[in-house]
């Protein structure tokens, strides 16, 4: 997986907690909710502005 690639997965993943979080906001899961919110946190404002994204030797890309 490329960075480029990977930069995408995480802000389609992020859309889909978006999405998810509005879903549980309508249907008033507010426990639920703050889980998720909490689960993502890390992701929606990283340490020092990014997310550091390792690299695993056997799913490089050759």
């Amino acid at each position: 997986m490329t960075a480029d690639q990977a930069a995408k997965l995480i802000d389609d993943t992020l859309d889909l907690v978006h999405q998810r979080l509005q879903d549980l906001q309508a249907l008033s899961l507010g426990a639920e909710q703050q889980a998720l919110a909490d689960e993502f946190r890390e992701w929606r404002h990283p340490a020092g502005g990014h997310i550091d994204l390792m690299v695993f030797p056997g799913l490089a890309n050759p």
